[in-house]
């Protein structure tokens, strides 16, 4: 089977999956559905709800669903500008949506703020897959993205994608997503590990 060849980032062609959030240099750029205000008296631009923090859990479980933000320092896999990278199981959220917003490398060791990373990388990987008629990855809609360290995303409901892939170096990350907490539990992480004959490959762009 051909390799899925990862493609640059844009919320047009990632608008099936889940959202991109990012700033643009020239306002106007942004999606065209995208509200773009003066604010801070005039020191910045606000790019308007560019992705929604939703949660379905059920009733039963609701109030131990909790919405809040986490903090992951993802490190390289082994997927690597210019070369194929190998996809071996994807995972979805069936309840929540999730958002990984990459953070900086800023450290002020004189002051003992030494805890940020030292280097961070310039991109990261991004693949996804549609839910299937059988309740499993369509892996004919399977896509793949290279995103920068300027920009996040969000998975939508029930999406299936592969956990976070640093390529270059690590890259810490903001997470914003619902869950109940509990080791192990499907409601808030289903994985699916694929059989050999179903693992694709991923073509990742030199830059």
């Amino acid at each position: 089977m051909d390799p899925i060849l990862a493609e640059p980032l844009t919320s047009e062609a990632y608008a099936p999956f889940g959202d991109v959030i990012q700033a643009w240099t020239d306002p106007s750029s942004a999606p065209k559905d995208t509200r773009v205000t003066s604010a801070n008296q005039g020191t910045a631009h606000k790019f308007h709800r560019l992705s929604r923090v939703v949660s379905s859990y059920p009733e039963a479980v609701s109030d131990r669903a909790i919405c809040g933000i986490s903090v992951f320092r993802s490190t390289p896999v082994g997927a690597k500008p210019g070369e194929d990278w190998r996809v071996g199981l994807l995972e979805r959220h069936a309840y929540t949506s999730q958002a990984f917003i990459p953070m900086g490398n800023g450290r002020i060791e004189s002051l003992g703020l030494d805890d940020a990373l030292k280097d961070i990388g310039r991109a990261y990987l991004v693949i996804v897959a549609l839910n299937g008629s059988d309740d499993r990855p369509d892996l004919n809609t399977m896509r793949a993205f290279v995103a920068t360290t300027a920009q996040g995303i969000s998975y939508h409901t029930g999406i299936w994608h592969h956990p976070m892939i640093s390529m270059e170096t690590p890259i810490d990350f903001a997470c914003v997503e619902t869950q109940i907490g509990d080791p192990g539990n499907v409601m808030d992480c289903e994985i699916w590990e694929f059989k050999e004959e179903d693992v694709r490959t991923v073509k990742v762009p030199a830059f």
